[in-house]
């Protein structure tokens, strides 16, 4: 008894700064009070910045979200429009005399001050994404419609029915009959415009059978007005039976006024999407992939030109995504957000009298730089800036020919909180990887860390199995909340990975246990070998979704860990095959369905962890939600099943109420809790 009181006064021991503030290790209260910032957006004087704050109430079990307004040259942000209105999507008038946002599910509008608010919309779907024509007299936003209904009477009416009626059956003739956490609406998402005192409101898209954007994640970077503001191009996926197996999204336009889509990428049969207008009309950006069926293609920057209605890649020889863009307000420069070496980076593309300039300019370097909104006159930025030691705030520069300049942070929502912890910022390192390259790690100290100590070790494996992970202070999977125990965190970017190239990325499709496995040990052996201060006898392993996937590998392939925990995990690919829904996903990873005979035989026979279930022998926890149709919960049970069938120490955690991700403040309690728990038991002395 005596030697577990002095281990546990160990592990909640604090720390002192150099200032003699007391600072301790985070708890599940401190992650929930965080404010998450985002969503900046610059005046168009530049004068001002919008952005968002979503707090959490873990009693109430809910979230809400506020804008916010900031003088851009620093002191007090005061609630937008009053501290009485939760608004969010909050969208400058081209003049900067009005803002659009959405609160109580519909569309508003409020002058630059926050007074005059009204309420311009009032349909049945709701009302989301807010896009200004920048002819100031007209807004597009989405909300949800059923497709043969020519009013919003005829919408009431059949969502009334469909409430009330005493069948709750699910009738399904094709595939992708659900997605994500729910199946398929009867509804689908259409594209209006609505006038500024809410006249004329009507649906661009009316009868057409597809959302726009694709669900369940997209939002209004899929749809932009022309600069006239007489015409919108969108994203839009319309592949009838084949919408389930087939990435082909395309980009279309129609005329505001009246006239039918037409789609203008038609000729690739790779998913392209979220166009953006040049300041000068000729010009549609678009995002663009090649390989049909491959959803973690590289997104390659394509240029529409809409005289002679031809496409062109701008940036070829350059080996990243182009994740969001935007072009200067004069069109000289088009501004870029892509994935870079576990970070978010920005940079600049500049027009020459010779074409665009390549590679592009880098603008911001260290931690993660996302979200970018730049002003009207193209001399202030604005953007979001995280790592993993710290919560995002607004940052604002200078933008000029040689780059940034006077760059300052403009928010502080964080600090009082932040203030109050010992959290230590992520340490990069490299090591060689399965070909023999160069393959990177991130190691996170844990809030107790003393040089003359040793530290369990919790080594996490990131999700995708295309992803990374980056140095960011993350929503779910937090690096900080894992160490706080008082476990050092160690996190690899394997082949598969984001950030490093797309023949990196490639390298892990049909090949889930072979060379990323690889990379995960290699990199594991290198940071235990680097750091005296691992103690490599008290290890665990997790990881959700593909990295639960491998964490299920491990379990039948390695006798290393003391514990693991899997977090929607497959774990027998013929299973998953017939029971995820989408399926463009699983024929490309696996090489077709399990009833193809060379799929079968090189994949689904080889890498699926339950072939090696006999292995099983360390303590398993394990989680699923039951809303989850990306991964089905199935997989879940059907792993603790073989766990417990042979004895093994192990735990199901189910959620009813939850899908991929466990999103609701109090079963991210219990997550937490049970997470550390599972991990404070085997990993202590």
């Amino acid at each position: 008894m005596r030697k577990r009181l002095l281990l546990v006064a160990g592990l909640v021991a604090v720390n002192a700064s150099a200032q003699g503030r007391v600072q301790r290790p985070m708890t599940f209260e401190d992650f929930a009070a965080v404010r998450n910032v985002g969503d900046p957006q610059v005046s168009p004087d530049g004068k001002w910045v919008l952005y968002s704050v979503r707090t959490t109430d873990v009693g109430a079990n809910k979230r809400t979200t506020v804008t916010k307004l900031q003088p851009i040259t620093g002191g007090a942000a005061r609630i937008y429009p009053d501290s009485n209105t939760k608004a969010a999507e909050a969208r400058w008038s081209p003049d900067g005399k009005w803002v659009a946002y959405t609160a109580n599910g519909q569309l508003w509008i409020a002058d630059a001050s926050g007074v005059n608010a009204r309420q311009i919309t009032n349909v049945n779907g709701g009302a989301s994404g807010p896009v200004w024509a920048p002819s100031g007299d007209r807004i597009a936003f989405v909300t949800a419609v059923f497709p043969d209904c020519d009013s919003d009477a005829c919408n009431i009416e059949r969502a009334k029915a469909a409430d009330t009626g005493k069948v709750k059956a699910h009738i399904a003739d094709n595939l992708l009959y659900r997605h994500w956490t729910e199946w398929t609406p009867a509804t689908r998402s259409h594209l209006f415009v609505v006038a500024p005192d809410g006249s004329g409101l009507r649906d661009v898209t009316a009868g057409v059978k597809y959302d726009v954007p694709p669900g369940p994640f997209g939002g209004s970077e899929g749809y932009a007005f022309s600069p006239d503001g007489k015409e919108l191009a969108y994203t839009a996926k319309d592949q009838g039976r084949e919408d389930a197996w087939s990435t082909d999204a395309n980009v279309y336009t129609v005329a505001v006024a009246r006239g039918g889509p037409v789609v203008i990428t038609a000729a690739n049969r790779g998913a392209d999407q979220n166009p953006v207008y040049s300041p000068d009309g000729r010009t549609i950006l678009y995002a663009s992939q090649a390989r049909p069926g491959f959803e973690s293609d590289r997104q390659r920057l394509m240029a529409y030109d809409r005289a002679t209605r031809t496409s062109r890649e701008l940036l070829p020889r350059w080996d990243r995504n182009a994740d969001a863009y935007a072009f200067s307000p004069s069109g000289d420069a088009i501004y870029l957000s892509t994935v870079d070496a576990s970070r978010t980076k920005l940079y600049r593309l500049t027009r020459t009298p010779s074409g665009w300039s390549t590679p592009p300019q880098l603008l911001t370097s260290g931690a993660n730089n996302f979200s970018p909104s730049i002003s009207p006159d193209g001399k202030t930025i604005a953007w979001l800036q995280d790592a993993t030691e710290r919560p995002a705030e607004v940052y604002v520069a200078t933008v000029g020919a040689p780059g940034m300049s006077n760059v300052r942070r403009l928010t502080h929502e964080n600090d009082a909180l932040l203030a109050q912890l010992k959290l230590y910022p992520i340490e990069d390192f490299w090591f060689k990887g399965a070909d023999g390259d160069s393959v990177q790690g991130l190691l996170l100290k844990p809030p107790q860390y003393q040089a003359a100590r040793k530290f369990p070790v919790l080594f996490l494996v990131h999700g995708g199995p295309q992803g990374e992970w980056l140095d960011q202070w993350h929503g779910r999977w937090n690096f900080e909340m894992f160490a706080s125990p008082g476990f050092a965190v160690v996190a690899i970017n394997p082949r598969g990975s984001f950030g490093y190239g797309q023949r990196f990325t490639d390298q892990i499709s049909k090949d889930w246990g072979g060379k990323a496995y690889t990379d995960l040990m290699n990199g594991l052996d290198a940071a235990l070998a680097r750091n005296a201060w691992l103690d490599s006898t008290r290890m665990g392993a997790a990881g959700g979704s593909y990295g639960g996937y491998m964490t299920n590998w491990i379990a039948g392939h390695s006798t290393r860990f003391k514990a693991l925990f899997t977090h929607a995990g497959v774990f027998n690919l013929e299973n998953m095959y017939g029971a995820t829904e989408e399926i463009w996903f699983t024929d490309w990873e696996f090489g077709g369905p399990y009833w193809n005979k060379a799929a079968m035989d090189t994949v689904y026979r080889r890498w699926s962890p339950h072939l090696f279930a006999a292995n099983f022998h360390t303590p398993h926890l394990v989680v699923v939600g039951e809303l989850d149709y990306r991964v089905p919960y199935t997989e879940g049970l059907s792993l603790f099943t073989a766990l417990q069938r042979q004895g093994v120490p192990s735990r199901l955690i189910d959620f009813p109420d939850e899908g991929h991700w466990i999103g609701k403040p109090q079963n991210q309690r219990l997550w937490w809790s049970e997470a550390l728990g599972w991990f404070r038991k085997y990993l202590s002395p």
